[in-house]
């Protein structure tokens, strides 16, 4: 069963190989994407394109909230296999 990540620190997320690092003061963290359904960032994160494009080959959903908790917005991936 596919789970949610949430990311409340500061840093940055990027792609690393067939996986997800994230680079904060406290160092750098790697998350699998074969068990990931969804991501909650909660902090100031920065994404690039590259990452982007990897979520969307996976099927995850980014959903982002400012810093008082409140939703902002999320990153849909386009629908695989739509006729």
């Amino acid at each position: 069963m596919k789970k949610a990540v949430y990311v409340f620190n500061d840093g940055q997320l990027k792609r690393k190989d067939n996986t997800l690092c994230f680079e904060s003061a406290q160092g750098k963290r790697y998350v699998p994407v074969e068990d990931i359904n969804e991501l909650h960032i909660f902090g100031e994160v920065d994404v690039n394109k590259r990452l982007l494009e990897f979520v969307t080959e996976k099927e995850i959903i980014i959903h982002f909230y400012n810093r008082y908790g409140y939703y902002s917005g999320s990153f849909y991936p386009r629908e695989h296999m739509n006729s």
